[in-house]
């Protein structure tokens, strides 16, 4: 009925681009209201993951 609930186990996910070559690649949420920013820098502090595109250009994802 278009209802959306949690399953346990169940990962989220998001597609980001590369900043250098724009290729898809996916990324895990840490939560459903996360807001993923995609920074070719790393930062001093915030809740982060380290990506690396097909083409192994590496970025971070920032989440707020």
């Amino acid at each position: 009925m278009g209802s959306e609930s949690a399953r346990p186990n169940q990962t989220l996910v998001t597609e980001v681009a590369c900043p250098r070559c724009d290729s898809r690649v996916e990324v895990s949420m840490p939560d459903r209201d996360a807001e993923p920013t995609v920074s070719p820098t790393v930062a001093a502090f915030g809740d982060h993951t380290v990506v690396h595109c097909p083409a192994e250009h590496k970025f971070w994802v920032y989440f707020c």
